[in-house]
């Protein structure tokens, strides 16, 4: 009976469906028989409610409040229990699509920022330590770690602009890795229990949201270096910013694209 009354993407009644599926205990066969007598119910209560005059999706909404929740229906509390293993599968999932594609995000940042210095010098990308707060054996070390000049704050820039872009190559690999084992876990868990825990598009939405927030506390950084410090250090968390607002960019692309595949 599923297999034969499968609504359209987007159905409430098959989204109903999902969530029972994975919310079900007992055997094979019982869940099978659990879920056909309930798709029949809802699906009887649908026709009803489309046979009154109301809309399909009026009327798929009136089934799901006169069935209840998946919980009641499923014999559960509804109350916080120990994980399933389809929700910790996504959940991993989602947590290696984000910081991969967060560190990647860096590494992006890097090479913005070497745009920037190479146009604004090292001043502009990062600021140097007041004085009084570095030593003699500090100043050694920068001085160096660049024998071009002879000024401690030039070497000093030079260090630190070299230890950011450092990071952010460092952040880059490790994204690229990370990314490639969600790629492999992915391919891995494509079961149905693992897909539909979580509404689609939960990983994009996470992912749009902490980079647009990373993006607003870097730019306003950078405003706070134009205002206070007449643009000494923007550099980097201008470069930052940028990288964060372009991920911001392709997550909210990818989760508008599923929502269209969901309701297409």
């Amino acid at each position: 009976m599923i297999g034969s009354t499968a609504g359209t993407s987007g159905d409430l009644i098959e989204d109903y469906l999902d969530r029972l599926l994975v919310s079900l205990s007992g055997s094979p066969r019982q869940v099978r028989h659990t879920l056909a007598e309930v798709e029949a119910h809802l699906r009887d209560a649908v026709a009803e409610g489309m046979a009154t005059g109301l809309s399909e999706d009026a009327a798929q909404t009136q089934a799901l409040e006169r069935i209840g929740p998946v919980h009641v229906v499923a014999g559960r509390p509804a109350v916080l229990t120990r994980p399933s293993a389809p929700l910790l599968r996504h959940l991993v999932l989602t947590a290696g699509l984000v910081g991969s594609a967060g560190f990647i995000a860096i590494g992006v940042a890097g090479i913005v920022g070497r745009f920037l210095n190479a146009a604004k010098g090292n001043l502009f990308m990062t600021p140097p330590f007041p004085p009084g707060t570095y030593s003699r054996a500090d100043c050694a070390r920068w001085l160096a770690g660049d024998p071009h000049t002879h000024s401690c704050v030039t070497a000093m820039l030079a260090d630190h602009v070299g230890d950011f872009f450092l990071q952010a190559g460092a952040c880059a690999v490790l994204g690229l890795l990370g990314l490639a084992a969600y790629l492999f876990l992915r391919r891995r868990w494509r079961d149905r229990a693992t897909q539909t825990v979580l509404p689609p598009g939960t990983a994009q939405a996470l992912g749009a949201v902490l980079a647009g927030l990373a993006a607003i506390v870097c730019f306003g950084q950078v405003a706070d270096a134009e205002n206070v410090k007449h643009g000494i250090g923007a550099g980097e968390p201008l470069s930052l910013a940028i990288a964060a607002t372009s991920a911001t960019a392709v997550f909210a692309l990818a989760l508008r694209q599923k929502v269209r595949s969901r309701t297409s």
